[in-house]
């Protein structure tokens, strides 16, 4: 089962004050947005550390999209990668490698944590968005359930997640979407495994979170009777823009962001005390 599970995982309402001004709402020498971006697997091997900004492409195109969004409103933003592995599949199932992609993201998922409260510490009246791929989507989404309060959140991307279920109060786009029961991750087949959070995410961070899955994906829409085929493994690394075009998701993750609402200070002082 463990060889199974590791090739199938991956083969491959209120405006933003100032909006319309343009009016910076963050502390001196921080950005009003910050992302916090989170590479899929086997994305920061070599030459992935510095590429891409360490985040993948799919999240970095997607960074570079929002924010060229925001500046259009004379908002600024700017961003970090996941500090962790990323660790590839262990594709020929070993039980060493695998132990290997399981601490990856564990340590991917404490690594969002930390990377988010030191931010938030440092920048409290910054609005975060986290978002990842894959592998870095199911650390992202292990993070949410305990954001869903947290007044720094302003949205959440998830790509491909292998958390996903699709009974989740997401915005749910890619194929799957106009599918009825599709798009269950694959750790969720295998939770006890994947230490996965088999709960629904809570509706107060569903709402400002985006799920993309296409049908057939055999991370995010995993059928356990369907072998993994390089036609499946190609619509897992497929989602990206059209030629010279923005995301499918860029529009729905831009409303999301600049409606965020702007907490008072002394809010989030409280908040965090």
């Amino acid at each position: 089962m463990i060889g199974r599970v590791g090739a199938v995982v991956l083969a491959a309402g209120i405006g933003l004050a100032g909006l319309a001004t343009g009016t910076a709402s963050a502390a001196p020498g921080c950005a009003d947005f910050h992302w916090i971006g989170a590479a899929g697997s086997g994305q920061r091997d070599g030459a992935g550390l510095t590429a891409n900004g360490g985040m993948g492409s799919v999240v970095y195109q997607s960074y570079q999209q929002l924010k060229a969004q925001l500046a259009a409103d004379g908002h600024t933003m700017d961003a970090e990668a996941v500090q962790y592995p990323a660790a590839a599949v262990p594709l020929e199932g070993g039980v060493s490698g695998w132990l290997g992609f399981l601490g990856s993201v564990g340590d991917g998922t404490d690594a969002t944590a930390e990377q988010y409260k030191a931010f938030t510490d440092r920048c409290p009246d910054t609005k975060v968005v986290l978002a990842g791929y894959s592998q870095g989507a199911m650390i992202v989404h292990r993070n949410l359930y305990k954001l869903a309060d947290d007044p720094h959140l302003a949205a959440a991307l998830l790509i491909a997640d292998g958390d996903r279920l699709p009974i989740d109060t997401t915005i749910k786009l890619g194929s799957t979407a106009v599918t009825q029961g599709l798009g269950e991750g694959v750790a969720q087949e295998h939770s006890f495994l994947a230490k996965t959070n088999t709960s629904t995410l809570p509706p107060a961070i569903g709402t400002r979170t985006i799920s993309v899955c296409d049908v057939g994906d055999p991370v995010c829409d995993y059928d356990p009777d369907s072998k993994v085929t390089p036609a499946t493994i190609a619509i897992h690394t497929a989602y990206a823009p059209a030629a010279g075009g923005p995301h499918a998701w860029g529009t729905p993750l831009y409303s999301l962001v600049s409606a965020a609402e702007t907490t008072p200070s002394v809010e989030l002082t409280a908040h965090t005390a």
